[in-house]
């Protein structure tokens, strides 16, 4: 396993042709997301054929996320790019979201907004952020459902812009019509990840939950996709303890972020989130603007270069490609490029300073805690080429990933799906097992075998199984056992 830390790359124009997917795999990809914000399910369905085949044909785990849309706000009543002079005034009116994106404005001067009560929420002198940051300006006053708004910049206001209010806890539902729709598509195609976007609190993953579940029981099978929680304002922020508590993994949407709130924090709030996550064996991944300049450039600017390697020496479990390689002109160099970024790091990050500064609470609680906290001590003593987990859910494996060892985690289960999500996880390699071992030494015996056959293994190396007794029960990680390679 060349890598530890994993590559999501978002698919799109530049990249959803069967040899480009290959080619992205093969370069380092691990997880590939659809962005719901500018896909049909129509496109959506053929992206996904196209990913399964190229994993399958090159052998190797690729977990898929649907990226939901979520309750973006946005202007609308326009049709073609408004130009904007400084000191453009614009009056932001609100209108039922029901058939707002039809509605055109018979002023130049007035937008309506799928935000209700928009003058309940601002008040003269308010910041005002279009576009994701494009534009700046502040409230000048207040009337019935609306605000007028003096822009700061000139440029071209594009339609659909989003329009943001720091701080603004806004009143409208966590899941709009279309998401409910994305939501039910992802359940019937058996995705592997579902990004929720402006997550806020734990009720907003515990009711995609339920949604998915009902969803499933009506189709007649269980499903096990895994939700991530995209955190992208300061209420989302200020919750994050439970939301990690509930979620399966976490975003760190740096984009929203750096617009919804001042944007100095939004470092700081990174380092926070990554350290939080990892240390509740939950994915983290670091989105957003990484290489954006390779959109247009063969090479990334030194900044960006800097900023993939510092979110990498802070264990971020992976890290994000968006525009990159969606529309980018070099969806495969971006990869190549950030591949390398991360193997320079990973080749001076300082593992035995990590193992060593584990907090307390991480080395002990449950029984599976201690265990996977021991096994990492032991293979470090031993010298062990490997930690080899057998697990039929996947918590073991990530209870070993949270401890970001220097040797690799090959994770043995025998269910495809789970196989395709450990893909995501740090440092984890998943390896399929034929599932018909009943005593621990046949299992271990197979695991072992596979690991020499490709490669990863080789006699007189030595690797820490760690499993739980009886095999087939779940949740029992209660069993260190090292092994030498005949």
């Amino acid at each position: 396993m060349e890598k530890r830390t994993k590559i999501v790359a978002t698919t799109g124009p530049a990249s959803e042709k069967p040899e480009i997917l290959r080619e992205l795999i093969r370069e380092g990809v691990n997880v590939f997301r659809l962005n719901f914000s500018h896909k049909s399910h129509e496109e959506a369905d053929g992206a996904v054929a196209m990913i399964r085949e190229a994993r399958a044909e090159i052998g190797v785990p690729v977990a898929i996320m649907a990226d939901i849309k979520g309750p973006a706000v946005r202007l609308y009543g326009y049709a073609q790019d408004l130009p904007i002079q400084a000191g453009t005034e614009l009056v932001v009116e609100s209108r039922d979201p029901a058939g707002i994106e039809k509605l055109v404005s018979d002023e130049a001067s007035r937008v309506f907004t799928n935000l209700p009560d928009i003058d309940r929420i601002c008040s003269p002198g308010q910041k005002i952020i279009l576009m994701d940051g494009y534009f700046t300006g502040s409230v000048l006053a207040k009337g019935r459902k609306s605000v007028t708004i003096r822009i700061e910049n000139k440029g071209s206001l594009r339609p659909k812009a989003h329009f943001t209010i720091p701080g603004a806890d806004y009143p409208i539902p966590f899941l709009t019509e279309k998401d409910l729709a994305d939501i039910m598509w992802a359940v019937s195609n058996d995705i592997d990840y579902l990004a929720l976007s402006f997550v806020r609190c734990a009720a907003d993953i515990e009711e995609v939950r339920r949604l998915i579940q009902r969803a499933a029981v009506s189709s007649g099978r269980k499903s096990v996709i895994k939700l991530i929680a995209k955190i992208e304002s300061a209420r989302g922020l200020s919750n994050i303890d439970e939301i990690i508590r509930e979620a399966d993994g976490i975003m760190v949407a740096r984009g929203d972020m750096g617009v919804e709130m001042p944007l100095e924090t939004v470092p700081i709030a990174q380092k926070k989130i990554i350290r939080k996550g990892y240390l509740a064996a939950k994915p983290v991944i670091t989105a957003t603007q990484m290489l954006e300049s390779m959109i247009e450039n063969p090479m990334p600017t030194r900044a960006e270069a800097s900023d993939v390697a510092n979110a990498c020496f802070d264990s971020t479990s992976a890290v994000m490609l968006s525009g990159e390689t969606a529309i980018g002109k070099y969806p495969v160099q971006v990869v190549r490029t950030m591949r390398s970024i991360v193997l320079a790091v990973e080749k001076e990050f300082d593992y035995d300073d990590f193992h060593q500064d584990i907090p307390p609470e991480v080395k002990t609680g449950d029984i599976p805690a201690i265990m996977s906290y021991n096994a990492v001590s032991v293979a470090y003593l031993c010298k062990a080429k490997a930690l080899i987990v057998l697990t039929e859910t996947g918590h073991a494996a990530r209870l070993l990933s949270r401890l970001r060892p220097r040797m690799p985690i090959y994770a043995f289960l025998s269910d495809e799906k789970l196989y395709n999500q450990l893909a995501l996880n740090w440092g984890v390699l998943p390896l399929l097992h034929s599932g018909k071992g009943v005593r621990l030494d046949e299992v271990v015996g197979e695991a072992i075998t596979i690991c020499k056959a490709k490669g990863l293994l080789t006699s007189g190396d030595k690797a820490v199984i760690v499993a739980g007794l009886p095999l087939s029960q779940q949740g029992s990680t209660n069993m260190i056992r090292v092994e030498t390679v005949s």
